[in-house]
């Protein structure tokens, strides 16, 4: 991940809020009200903190290292003992996929990094990294429970080689891992990918896992996907917290289908420790387990497991 620039426009956070609101409000008095919790129990945030905990013990998880093959195997078997089906690892660079079906036309990609920097010393990527893995995982064990889905079929990815190698500039070696993915979708369908006419949304988690957790809407995502994120959020708690406001744009793995014509959304959090952003944690040996909390999965994934069944 690379941010271009930030913007945190209080105005905008507030604008956001309130069409959140608004939004939840119109979807008819007949629905369920936020006393009655509806996102109860559809995300256990201990089980996901335990994987994000699993893949920090492995240690730093560059692309092409043996540590990374590890990663990627403990995601393919967390998967299949999820349920999910069609399980297996692309190549040359190790994303990971796997499919829970559903009875309505098209698909949703949903996605998380699983590679580490390279060249920082003690970096295991609890929140870089882990914390998406961690949630699209607690996920795929609740949306497999409850298949084939009311809507469209989810697909999961869980990328390889999203951050660049060494020196070397994130446009041109960032985000591998998903051009890869949307190259194969683009080719018709190979290793996994559906096609890319049937990919009607991407969602992607990212630094989801800061106890200060903050979610504005980067300023690539798709504003639509974004809200029913905040619509789902008020709807279990009353608040749409933590997805409001907004900020800058970020390069990350949702820019491969934005420029393949797929609408996206990039949930992350942009400042992850003191300072200026992307705080003073991001690509450093404190991002441990001591700056990350189950709470903050938590808050994410009740969302995203309300939301991502009913994305249109």
């Amino acid at each position: 991940m690379r941010v271009k620039r930030h913007r945190n426009d209080a105005k905008g956070r507030a604008l956001a809020a309130l069409a959140a609101a608004l939004l939840a409000a119109g979807c008819g008095s007949g629905g369920e009200s936020a006393d009655s919790d509806p996102g109860a129990g559809r995300f256990d945030a201990q089980r996901a903190f335990a994987d994000l905990e699993a893949q920090v013990g492995i240690g730093p998880r560059p692309a092409g290292s043996a540590a990374s093959k590890r990663t990627a195997q403990f995601i393919a078997r967390s998967l299949r003992e999820a349920g999910a089906r069609r399980v297996r690892i692309q190549r040359p660079h190790r994303n990971v996929v796997a499919e829970i079906p559903g009875s309505g036309p098209g698909v949703v990609v949903v996605g998380a990094h699983h590679d580490t920097q390279d060249g920082i010393p003690g970096f295991v990527g609890a929140n870089d990294g882990a914390s998406g893995v961690a949630v699209v995982l607690e996920l795929a064990r609740h949306l497999a429970a409850e298949a084939p889905l009311p809507g469209r079929s989810v697909h999961l990815v869980l990328f390889d080689a999203e951050e660049a190698r060494g020196q070397r500039a994130f446009t041109e070696d960032g985000m591998r891992g998903s051009r890869q993915y949307v190259r194969y979708a683009q080719a018709g369908g190979r290793q996994g990918a559906p096609p890319l006419e049937r990919i009607e949304a991407m969602v992607l988690f990212d630094m989801v896992g800061d106890c200060d957790l903050q979610v504005p809407r980067e300023a690539n995502s798709d504003p639509y996907l974004y809200l029913a994120f905040a619509e789902a959020a008020e709807e279990i708690s009353g608040s749409p917290a933590p997805f409001e406001g907004e900020a800058g744009s970020v390069l990350d793995d949702h820019i491969p289908f934005i420029e393949a014509g797929v609408p996206s959304v990039d949930l992350i959090d942009f400042t992850y420790g003191p300072g200026e952003v992307p705080g003073e944690w991001w690509h450093t040996p404190e991002d441990n387990l001591e700056h990350v909390c189950a709470e903050s999965l938590e808050a994410v994934g009740e969302a995203a497991a309300l939301a991502i069944p009913r994305l249109p």
